[in-house]
C-alpha cells in the first residue's frame, strides 16, 4: 500500500491595501501551503493562522513537522479523516505539550480532501451532494482607514453588490455616513468585538437599520456572554457570531445570542465538522455564514464548497491580495459564489499570465 509525502511552504500574500480593522492593520499574511501526494495524484491545502487565535506560520509549520503524514493511508473517508486528525491532534498535544493550530487541521484535512475527490475523479461538491456549484451573494469587505480612502475603495469595487464595512471605532456613525455618500448598496457592518456595552450597542443599531443595513457581526467582545444575550433580545437587526463561535462552542447557548453563525475553516479546523456544523445550525433556526480570514483561492474555494449549503458568504480574501498563487472559486455578475467544475476542491496553480 503507497503511502503520502507531504511538502509544505510558507509564502507572504500582500494585500492589495493595508487592512484595518478595530484590532489592527496588516499589510501582509504569512500562509502555510501544504501538498499531499500519494499515486501520483496531488492535494493542496491551506492554513491562515490568525493571531487573534495565538497562531501563527512558525506554529503552523511546528505542527507539520510533528503530525504522522504518512498513517494518512489508512484514512479511506471524510469522516475518517476528521476523527484521525483529531487523535493525531491530542497526542501531539500530550506528547509535546504543543498547541494545535485549527488552521493547520484545516489544511491538512483540506488537501486530503482534494486528493480524494480527485481520487474519484469528481469535483468535492459534488460528492458532498451540493444541488449546485452556485452559491450566495458574496460581501467584499472595506476595511478601516481614513473615510476618504474608504469611499475611494468603495468607488474600486463598484462591481460588487454587498459591501462589508469594519467598524468598532469611535466614529463609526460618519464612516457610515460617507460610505452612503457614495453608494446606497445594502451593508453589513462588523464590529470586530468593538462596541463596549449594550447601550452604545443598541444606539449604534439604531442607527444602522436606518442606513440600509442587514446585518451586524460581532458587536462586542466574545467573553460579554450576558451582555450579548441581552443585546440579541433589543435588537432591531440580526446579529452573527464570528469570534464568540469557533467551533467548539455550544451552538445551543450560541443561539440565545445571535441569529446567525459565521463558520470560518480556520477557527473550526475541519470542512467535516464544518457542514455538520451548519446542518446542526440550521435545526436551531440559525442561519450561516461562510467567513474567512486573509486566504488564497485554495481555502476560499474549499470555503466556497461549504457555502453551497449557507445562507450568506463573505469570501473575499483572495480578492483582497494581489500574488494570489491559486485560481478557483469565482464571483458571478451578481456576486453569487461559483465553484469550479474542476475534480477536487476546484483549485489550480496560477498561471504566469493570470489564469
Amino acid at each position: 500500500m503507497s503511502h503520502f509525502s507531504a511538502q509544505w511552504e510558507t509564502k507572504e500574500l500582500k494585500l492589495k491595501n493595508v487592512f484595518t480593522i478595530a484590532r489592527g492593520s496588516k499589510a501582509s499574511v504569512q500562509n502555510v501551503f501544504l501538498t499531499l501526494e500519494r499515486d501520483d495524484i496531488k492535494g493542496v491545502g491551506e492554513a491562515g493562522p490568525n493571531t487573534r487565535y495565538d497562531e501563527t506560520s512558525e506554529t503552523v509549520n511546528r505542527f507539520f513537522d510533528k503530525f504522522p503524514f504518512e498513517e494518512l493511508h489508512h484514512v479511506s473517508s471524510p469522516e475518517e479523516l476528521e476523527v484521525f486528525i483529531g487523535a493525531a491532534s491530542a497526542k501531539l498535544k500530550s506528547l509535546h505539550s504543543m498547541k494545535i493550530p485549527q488552521s493547520a487541521k484545516a489544511a491538512i484535512e483540506m488537501a486530503w480532501l482534494d486528493w480524494w475527490a480527485k481520487s474519484k475523479n469528481q469535483p468535492m461538491w459534488k460528492l458532498w451532494g451540493a444541488e449546485s456549484n452556485v452559491g450566495p451573494i458574496s460581501s467584499y469587505t472595506i476595511g478601516l482607514d481614513e473615510i476618504p480612502i474608504m469611499q475611494k475603495k468603495i468607488k474600486e469595487a463598484e462591481k460588487y453588490p454587498l459591501y462589508k464595512i469594519k467598524l468598532g471605532t469611535k466614529h463609526d456613525r460618519d464612516i457610515i455616513k460617507g460610505i452612503r455618500e457614495v453608494t446606497n448598496k445594502p451593508l453589513r457592518v462588523d464590529a470586530n468585538e468593538g462596541w463596549e456595552t449594550v447601550d452604545q450597542a443598541l444606539k449604534e443599531i439604531e442607527f444602522l437599520r436606518s442606513q440600509n443595513v442587514e446585518l451586524v457581526e460581532q458587536p462586542m467582545h466574545a467573553l460579554m456572554k450576558s451582555e450579548l444575550k441581552e443585546l440579541k433580545k433589543l435588537s432591531e437587526l440580526p446579529l452573527c457570531a464570528d469570534e464568540s463561535f469557533t467551533g467548539s462552542e455550544n451552538l445551543n447557548e450560541i443561539a440565545e445570542s445571535f441569529d446567525i453563525i459565521n463558520i470560518k475553516l480556520m477557527k473550526i479546523g475541519s470542512l467535516v465538522k464544518a457542514k455538520r456544523t451548519i446542518e446542526q445550525a440550521h435545526r436551531l433556526g440559525l442561519k450561516v455564514m461562510i467567513g474567512c480570514m486573509i486566504e488564497s483561492s485554495v481555502a476560499i474555494t474549499a470555503g466556497g464548497i461549504l457555502s453551497l449549503f449557507g445562507e450568506h458568504a463573505d469570501l473575499d480574501g483572495s480578492l483582497l491580495i494581489s500574488n494570489d498563487p491559486y485560481t478557483g472559486l469565482k464571483l458571478n455578475k451578481n456576486a453569487e459564489v461559483i465553484l469550479p467544475e474542476n475534480i477536487g476542491i476546484g483549485v489550480r496553480i496560477m498561471k504566469t499570465d493570470g489564469t
